[in-house]
């Protein structure tokens, strides 16, 4: 038998591994509330659903790039990396983005591209996440 090479995630610790997938577990939901405003007209609560997401995902991207289980960062350092991560539409809402009443009034066909690119922006980090750490076991179903 061959020597197994380790995987990079041995040197995430467990709880890392945890709250990042945890963040991105709640990006894909918002993503899916997100989906369904746009299904039921409202551009803007879908980008309302769909900001938080994007943040979320921003956050793990960092936290997977910046290793950041070595060494703590204050808030403002945190606040400006996610801000260097976010994709080009969302990097403007965050600069415009006040409060929740920044989205209301958005047309369904004026927010669907920054929904997809949210969803494109996502699972992007969940790929490289994925590819890094591997998928989360699947639970054995009942007999």
């Amino acid at each position: 038998m061959g020597a197994v090479e380790p995987r990079v995630s041995a040197t995430i610790p467990t709880r890392w591994v945890t709250q990042i997938r945890g963040q991105l577990d709640d990006a894909d939901r918002r993503m899916a509330l997100g989906d369904r405003r746009l299904a039921e007209g409202d551009g803007g609560r879908a980008l309302r659903e769909a900001y938080p997401g994007v943040m979320a995902a921003a956050l793990a991207k960092v936290w997977l790039a910046d290793a950041s289980w070595h060494h703590a960062r204050t808030v403002q350092e945190y606040g400006q990396m996610v801000r260097n991560e976010l994709p080009s539409g969302f990097a403007t809402l965050a600069e415009v983005k006040a409060d929740a009443r920044g989205f209301a009034g958005w047309r369904v066909e004026d927010a669907r591209p920054l929904v997809e690119e949210a969803r494109a922006f996502i699972a992007a980090v969940r790929a490289g996440f994925d590819a890094r750490v591997g998928q989360p076991p699947v639970p054995d179903a009942a007999p």
